[in-house]
């Protein structure tokens, strides 16, 4: 017997633990206007296998009979133009759980021209990408702060609109797409982009499961499954018809559930104190409280019903579960002590001789309480609302220092001026970073076609079936020569070599656990970027690839953990090492080479392995008679001036105190053509680092 592969996913109702992402999940399936679920959380907790057990919840939805877009035949607007223009026959298929591969191009999420109809019949048309299989559906990312930005930007457009507008080949084509957002992802490997991370209502973590009876029920349950999955699979299939049946009851009585004022009062307050952005929190508070309450066959929201909402809307900014409750009752407080506020002054008798045309104590406390009568609150409050007042008198405030009760506070973090450590600097090159440039892979926007120099797949359709035209008598007939391939931009990334100096000096200068700190620091920024990096350290006499040219650097984390020190500093080996790898990168041009050194500025070993000390340079200077042929020294000057001669930007970061040492730094920034950043008396470097990260990709 034949086992169908839906009937082989794990169990919903057989997972143990993760009680928030699977309510959040189970949510979405009841309204999905709640925009969607991220879970976060490390490798092995579950992401993955509560998202595509979900699918077998999903309860069937009416469709076009056919249709590519799965349109909703109750829904005439939403139509696609081919169910537009002709009779449908409305059938039942159940949602699915679509998933977005990291490796998918543009043309597969969007969609593109149909290869085999063009080249057989001549014909355009279209072949629907994933973003039309998900329309009405779960669309799935795991690893969703991987994605690249081509495909985050067409995924924000797709969530705004709730169209996809498909434009390849001279075919222009919109059709719906409402789809249900699901994300996972391990934070180690990075932040997702803020723009659409705001676009999904629910935020949850998925938390590695301490308690030992709960783990040895995970592993019996995943043996038991693995060994039988059909008789598994049977076993609860009464728990999961329970669920499955409460989905459905909930959908049916959800535009019933009714919310009160007083709550949701208690809502806006929470997301006040909480120092929302914009209104898309407590509309999806308001969404998701509404859905818990049709869950739990009720019509009404309670106030359990906001905290629960709360919980997973803005549970990543609370500490634990009791200072979130402390939030929400501190809000409900708020919200009673006005209600009683503005009763007293209805009660509250009108002084005769007020004129009405004077502004006094009364009118600020109207303001207090809400508004004036028979005026909207949110035009009453456009000018005096406290939390958007900024200070207009007094001294100015340093960039990045808060502000409160109209005096500067000290600021929790230390204000971050790049140009008080940045000590030498390279001549003003065209930036190029974030801008679009030609693609060498079948990833990035199509932007015109070329003649093809090897063979490819990537094939512009539209311009070979124009080429084919010109040559053909009736029937377009395709030849050889009338081949063209699809030119692809992307946005600029770079590709950075981290030559990091783990050597004995800093070792015993204590700043290896900076350095790691550091290390880490940059990790997350790259990864945000989506930039790749090396990083180089040293070993014995020679340096060493600790991590090579990668998108995933936190793939080699253990490697970072298990960082060694202390040694000679061979640093010449190290800038070599770089150097190969960033010749390369720049050969392919599709990236943008960046060398960053940290270190001491004391090498001490050059190719030859003879040791050496920096201060013999320095006595050499004074007129000493000492060798400098192949010195440590003189080798990394060399290699200097070969970053320089290749144009590879290059960043000189000092942590030493040794006067010698940032002398010699200098001196290697210059050389290079590069920039040299002095950060030996700050006590916590890991922000600034990120931060002149931040301000370098601007100048590159």
């Amino acid at each position: 017997m034949v086992i169908p592969l839906k009937n082989l996913i794990f169990p919903f109702s057989a997972i143990i633990g993760q009680k928030n992402a699977k309510k959040a999940l189970i949510l979405n399936a009841i309204n999905p206007s709640i925009g969607g679920v991220l879970i976060k959380g490390y490798k092995g907790t579950g992401k993955t296998t509560a998202v595509r057990a979900l699918a077998d919840l999903l309860p069937p939805i009416k469709t076009v009979k056919g249709c590519s877009f799965n349109c909703d035949p109750d829904k005439p607007d939403s139509l696609c133009g081919e169910c537009r223009s002709g009779k449908i026959q409305v059938v039942e298929n159940d949602m699915r759980v679509v998933e977005l591969p990291l490796g998918s191009t543009e043309d597969r999420v969007v969609g593109s021209i149909n290869i085999e109809k063009a080249l057989k019949e001549g014909s355009k048309t279209l072949e629907p990408g994933i973003l039309a299989e998900a329309n009405r559906n779960i669309l799935y990312i795991d690893e969703i702060n991987l994605l690249d930005d081509n495909l985050v930007d067409v995924l924000l457009d797709a969530a705004a609109y709730g169209v996809n507008i498909v434009e390849r080949e001279g075919v222009s084509i919109t059709h719906p797409s409402h789809f249900i957002l699901v994300g996972t992802m391990n934070p180690a490997e990075g932040e997702l982009r803020q723009q659409l991370s705001d676009r999904i209502g629910l935020h949850v973590f998925a938390k590695n499961i301490i308690d030992v009876d709960d783990r040895i029920k995970i592993m019996k349950r995943r043996e038991e499954f693995e060994n039988n999955p059909s008789e598994f699979i049977e076993k609860f299939k009464d728990a999961q018809k329970e669920i499955r049946d409460r989905i459905i009851q909930a959908r049916q009585i959800l535009k019933e559930v009714t919310i009160s004022q007083r709550l949701m009062r208690v809502i806006a307050r929470l997301c006040i104190n909480m120092g929302v952005d914009g209104h898309r929190a407590d509309i999806a508070i308001l969404k998701t409280s509404k859905t818990i309450a049709a869950y739990h066959n009720r019509r009404t929201v309670t106030e359990n019903d906001v905290l629960e909402a709360a919980e997973l809307v803005l549970g990543e900014r609370f500490e634990n579960q009791e200072e979130m409750e402390g939030e929400v009752e501190k809000a409900a407080a708020e919200t009673a002590k006005e209600a009683d506020e503005e009763l007293d002054k209805e009660n509250q008798p009108l002084d005769p001789e007020d004129t009405g045309n004077e502004v006094d104590e009364d009118c600020e406390a109207q303001e207090e309480d809400g508004g004036v009568e028979g005026v909207p609150h949110e035009i009453y409050w456009e000018e005096g609302d406290e939390y958007n007042q900024t200070p207009t008198t007094g001294d100015a405030l340093e960039v990045g220092t808060p502000y409160e009760g109209g005096k500067p506070v000290e600021a929790t973090e230390e204000v971050v001026d790049i140009q008080k450590f940045l000590k030498v600097e390279n001549e003003k090159k065209q930036r190029i970073y974030g801008k679009r440039v030609a693609s060498k892979t079948i990833k990035g926007r199509y932007i015109k076609s070329k003649l093809p120099k090897e063979v490819s797949n990537d094939i512009a359709i539209d311009a070979t079936l124009r080429a084919a035209a010109l040559g053909s008598k009736g029937n377009i007939k395709v030849e050889m020569e009338d081949i063209r391939h699809k030119m692809r931009k992307h946005d600029a990334k770079a590709s950075i070599a981290l030559i990091v100096d783990i050597s004995g000096s800093m070792f015993f200068e204590g700043k290896v656990n900076r350095i790691k700190g550091i290390l880490y620091r940059i990790m997350e920024n790259i990864n945000r970027h989506q930039d790749k990096i090396s990083v180089i350290g040293f070993k014995g006499d020679e340096a060493e690839i600790i991590i090579p040219t990668t998108r995933r650097a936190f793939s080699f984390k253990d490697q970072l953990d298990n960082l060694t020190v202390g040694g000679t500093t061979p640093l010449a080996s190290g800038l070599k090492k770089g150097f190969d790898i960033l010749v390369k990168e720049k050969l392919q041009d599709e990236y943008i080479p960046l060398m960053i050194i940290f270190t001491d500025g004391m090498p001490n070993v050059g190719f030859n392995k003879k040791f050496s000390s920096l201060s013999n340079k320095y006595l050499h200077d004074l007129g000493f008679p000492i060798e400098l042929d192949n010195s440590p020294v003189e080798d990394a000057i060399r290699i200097a001036e070969n970053l320089k001669d290749k144009e590879i930007n290059t960043l000189v970061v000092n942590f030493g105190k040794e006067e010698l040492g940032h002398e010699f730094n200098m001196d290697l920034s210059k050389v290079s053509g590069g920039r040299y950043y002095d950060l030996q008396d700050l006590i916590n470097p890991e922000t600034v680092v990120t931060k002149i990260l931040d301000y370098e990709r601007s100048q590159l």
